[in-house]
């Protein structure tokens, strides 16, 4: 029946209706469940935003708590395994600095003697230079402060003198009065170029000796700064607020920014914060729910402030140190239902502009080119099922004939692009293939590596080699660098390759290795493609490595102890230009426990950020000195974290191959 009354209809007339119809529906339909169910709609948006950004908030709030723990447990076993002696305060400067770094979310980390001496490092406020203190015990009156910069570098003069006694102080009383770690009560921070203090707690932790004797407290300080800027960061709504208090009714952190310290120097209690919406709020809160002390769940209550609607959402923070906050947020409701409202209006004129739209693209697609489109939905359906040999003619005026020939051009490409893609697909696992899938174990030495490339496959390489003669303490590294990127640069690469492991078959030095690939490579490219490449053993049990180089950046080699980079020369042409060419193996003698040796390929020092800096070989130590202390693998994954920052958004250009030996 349906049908044959579209049969008396022209398709000029059904096709837009058939079009604008079910968009109709659509709008009455949804504009129906959008007017019956907005206010519902708003109080589910609110308290799903809010119970989102209460999690947002503890989260934050244990990332800080957990810092302080951390550096706890951290110092425990420093001090009790006497890795740092209480008698020798002034030498706790580095570790201090170190430790101040990592754990930037502290304000202090400060260690009181019971002996009455006293050293430790603050943070300047908005700052990235620090303040570090030190008092010899009874041998000083005064405790000395100095200024230390971002790079750790101290005045030699103290900047002050003052009479102090770590033992008088409330956080060291604290500590010595519980007997384990514990939080202090809120306190004021105040710093010496600032008038106004800062609300501050301490994590304090007391330590003694195997007779049960204190030897001191440490004592890691956190002030409320971070958190109040990360609650004003947070968008609550469109002007709602987020605070959080104690269970004493101490205000500790909001996102209004309003003082938490009164003119006496004591913590703001909550329900007379100058902020007068959290005021308010936190009298609520008292008033339904009892006590501070009493709430141990999530709850969601109303109240009205200035005759303007609110939601209120308290819960509570515990964190495992044993220190219980509570959160809370107040949004006003109509900064979710103006919204709902405007969108409401907004909805209708869509609608109407939609239904126009539609009515007229269908008249416009039936009366011009409903045939030859759906002709050309069919060819495209084809081509998305994979039939790219099909071609397209739409012979119903010029221009379809003229798109007809495009796409069959576009389909003619897209074949050529697919078994390119294929190809260069099989090509980039193949090369995959040829680096090793794991670092060799060598007693004495531990070794990472890491090879990235800027195209599907690259130029760069590097090995872990089996040379015959060498005994099982010796680590033999290949790392070269083949002109050119894409494919070629792979053919070559891999063709080095194997005449690498193919060598390696016989005893023979790495200028050998060398002499021998050089002259293979001459007679397979003719002189038309050339690599560099590095040869490298490390033995730590003969405390000896020897390298040769044809062209290639000599290995990185650092010096813990002595905090020096040991400078090697750098011998040999590139391989592939001359054939008979001779390398020459060196020796260095000096292998000792903790040194890094670093062979790596240019795309590591020369890389660019979007300024066009370069990263250069000086950032290349900086980052070897400051990660000296961690294992290979950490190395190289700081290494390329760091380098990954530097570029930014940035495409790298060339690809990036470097090895980390490091001696145990």
């Amino acid at each position: 029946m349906l049908r044959a009354v579209l049969s008396k209809i022209p398709m000029k007339l059904s096709v837009p209706l058939l079009l604008t119809a079910p968009v109709f529906v659509a709008v009455v339909v949804l504009s129906l469940i959008a007017f019956g169910q907005a206010k519902s709609t708003a109080n589910d948006l609110m308290a799903q935003n809010l119970t989102q950004i209460h999690d947002r908030i503890e989260e934050r709030l244990n990332d800080l708590l957990n810092l302080a723990d951390r550096l706890q447990r951290v110092n425990a076993n420093l001090i009790l395994k006497e890795w740092v002696k209480i008698k020798d305060l002034r030498a706790w400067r580095p570790m201090l600095f170190e430790q101040a770094q990592a754990f930037n979310g502290l304000s202090s980390i400060t260690w009181g003697g019971a002996d009455g001496g006293s050293v430790g490092i603050a943070r300047y406020p908005n700052e990235s230079s620090y303040i570090f203190s030190i008092k010899n015990g009874q041998a000083d009156k005064n405790l000395e402060a100095y200024y230390v910069d971002a790079h750790g570098h101290m005045e030699k003069e103290p900047r002050e003198q003052f009479p102090y006694d770590p033992r008088k102080r409330p956080w060291y009383k604290a500590a010595i009065k519980v007997g384990q770690p514990t939080w202090t009560n809120p306190y004021a921070r105040l710093y010496n170029d600032e008038s106004q203090a800062k609300l501050a707690m301490g994590y304090v932790q007391p330590f003694h000796d195997h007779n049960g004797q204190i030897l001191g407290v440490m004592n890691a300080e956190l002030t409320m700064d971070d958190i109040t800027l990360f609650l004003e960061k947070l968008s609550v709504g469109r002007t709602g607020k987020a605070f959080i208090f104690d269970h004493e009714g101490r205000l500790m952190a909001t996102s209004s920014g309003v003082p938490l310290i009164d003119a006496g120097n004591f913590p703001v209690v909550a329900s007379l914060a100058a902020d007068r919406d959290i005021a308010a709020a936190a009298e609520h809160i008292e008033k339904t729910l009892g006590s501070y002390s009493a709430i141990d769940a999530r709850y969601q209550l109303s109240l009205m402030i200035n005759q303007i609607p609110h939601l209120l959402m308290v819960s509570p923070s515990k964190h495992e140190t044993g220190l219980n906050w509570i959160i809370a947020t107040l949004v006003p409701e109509n900064d979710f239902l103006d919204e709902i409202q405007a969108g409401r209006q907004r909805s209708i004129r869509i609608g109407a502009l939609v239904i126009c739209f539609t009515l007229l693209l269908g008249i416009v697609l039936a009366a011009i080119s409903l045939w030859p489109m759906l002709d050309l939905a069919r060819h495209v359906q084809r081509v998305g099922e994979g039939n790219l040999d099909q071609e397209l003619h739409l012979e119903y005026s010029t221009e379809f004939v003229k798109l007809s020939k495009q796409i069959n051009a576009m389909t003619a490409g897209l074949r050529d692009r697919l078994r390119l893609r294929h190809s260069l697909a099989l090509a980039q696992e193949v090369q995959q293939n040829l680096l090793p899938s794991d670092t060799p174990k060598v007693a004495g030495l531990d070794i990472a590596a890491h090879a990235a490339y800027c195209d599907e496959t690259g130029g760069d390489y590097y090995d872990f080699l089996e040379i015959s003669g060498l005994p099982p303490t010796t680590a033999a590294i290949a790392v070269g660098d083949v002109a050119g990127h894409g494919v070629p640069a792979a053919m070559l690469m891999a063709t080095a390759r194997g005449i690498l492991h193919s060598r390696c078959k016989e005893p023979g030095t790495l200028a050998d290795l060398l002499n021998h690939l050089n002259n293979l490579l001459v007679e397979g490219t003719r002189g038309d493609g050339f690599m560099t490449m590095l040869l490298m053993t490390v033995d730590a049990v003969r405390k000896e490595m020897r390298w040769a180089t044809a062209g290639h950046e000599v290995p990185v080699i650092y010096d813990p102890d002595e905090d020096r980079f040991i400078r090697l020369k750098s011998t040999g042409l590139v391989l592939g230009i001359e054939k008979g060419k001779t390398y020459t193996e060196n020796i260095f003698t000096d292998v000792k426990s903790g040194q890094i040796f670093l062979a790596l390929t240019d795309g590591l020092w020369e890389t660019f950020n979007k300024n066009g800096d370069m990263f250069g070989m000086q950032r290349v130590h900086e980052l070897i000195r400051r990660y000296a202390s961690l294992p290979a693998d950490e190395i190289r994954r700081n290494i390329t974290t760091e380098l990954s920052n530097f570029r930014g958004k940035s495409s790298p250009e060339d690809d990036l191959t470097f090895v980390v030996v490091k001696v145990l």
